[in-house]
């Protein structure tokens, strides 16, 4: 008895000899054994060859598509990082030609240096908002209303300093005035003038307050006391405290405007990282007209940035509408 030996050298070949249905691996033999049936044993070797081919094949196909699947998602990202990149360069490309071409005012050139260091932090806080379009809107607003009353605290303050600087030649002037021959009051006179006023105005006051203070209710607290009664006091206390005092200053920091409360928040925390990089670069500027770009640029490149934030952020596409075939 002669038998007769299949070699498989492709995977075409392998694939082939599998999906035969009564080819040499479910039919016929792939030995030449004449009339003869096939004994017991034969059968049972035959049959375990089927099954290993066909394992064999099997584990080919999973591990093609294993190896697809890993090359398409190494590829997405590859794609995914050469945007990054082309971002990063692209951003770096226009810094420096703004930093090789400066802008004609100098109040614009500060302002885009603070935009250069606020922005970052801008961008991150403003994108963290995903769960509703109105706690990013309550973010803008806020943020945009925090910078107006900024820079009228920085004009008020500069105005103050040189409210405070006339006064004071005034005063010199006043002081430097020639003798226009005016004789003062008698010093007692006006004296006593002064102790009757205090007098009338102390009994006035003693008449409209009553105060009555027993011994039994007063409560005298040392600083000792206070300061052992703090110590005291555990981990959770002293953040309830602390959260407490932060959300009063939230509320006066949006105080006459409505919207959602988690972005005002959120604008709270960003204005209060980002307020010194164009307070420090305002207070900087002594010229009235910078200023005024700085102020008036300032602003409305803040609402720009806000619109590409929202613009930029990752959206899900809406599902195309599929009619029902059987229209039900």
């Amino acid at each position: 008895m002669t038998k007769k030996i299949i070699e498989i050298t492709t995977i075409e070949e392998l694939l082939e000899m599998s999906s035969a249905g009564g080819g040499a691996i479910q039919g016929t033999p792939v030995r030449n054994i004449g009339s003869r049936k096939p004994k017991g044993q034969d059968l049972r070797k035959e049959s375990i060859v089927r099954k290993e081919l066909q394992t064999e094949i099997m584990m080919r196909q999973y591990v093609r598509k294993k190896i697809k699947k890993t090359l398409l998602e190494q590829r997405k990202r590859e794609v995914e990082q050469e945007y990054q990149l082309r971002l990063v360069i692209r951003g770096l490309i226009k810094e420096a030609k703004e930093a090789a071409n400066p802008h004609p005012s100098t109040g614009i050139n500060k302002l885009r240096d603070a935009f250069r260091k606020a922005k970052p932090t801008l961008k991150t806080k403003y994108q963290q908002l995903t769960s509703s379009q109105e706690q990013r809107d309550a973010f803008s607003a806020h943020m945009l209303r925090a910078f107006v009353r900024l820079f009228d605290e920085l004009d008020g303050l500069q105005a103050k300093g040189e409210v405070e600087s006339e006064v004071g030649d005034i005063e010199a002037a006043v002081g430097e005035a020639p003798d226009l021959g005016l004789e003062a009051p008698p010093e007692d006179q006006e004296a006593d003038d002064i102790e009757d006023e205090i007098n009338d105005l102390l009994q006035e006051m003693l008449n409209e307050v009553k105060i009555d203070v027993s011994d039994d209710e007063m409560d005298i607290v040392s600083d000792e006391e206070k300061a052992e009664e703090e110590k005291n006091k555990s981990r959770t206390e002293k953040d309830f405290q602390k959260k407490k005092e932060a959300d009063k200053e939230k509320e006066e920091f949006g105080s006459g405007m409505d919207g959602d409360a988690t972005g005002r928040n959120q604008a709270f925390d960003t204005f209060r990282l980002v307020q010194t990089y164009f307070s420090d670069s305002y207070l900087d500027l002594s010229n009235e007209q910078d200023q005024k770009m700085f102020r008036d640029w300032c602003l409305y490149n803040m609402k720009l940035l806000f619109q590409n934030f929202e613009e930029s952020l990752p959206t899900s596409p809406d599902a195309p509408e599929i009619a029902d075939p059987e229209g039900v």
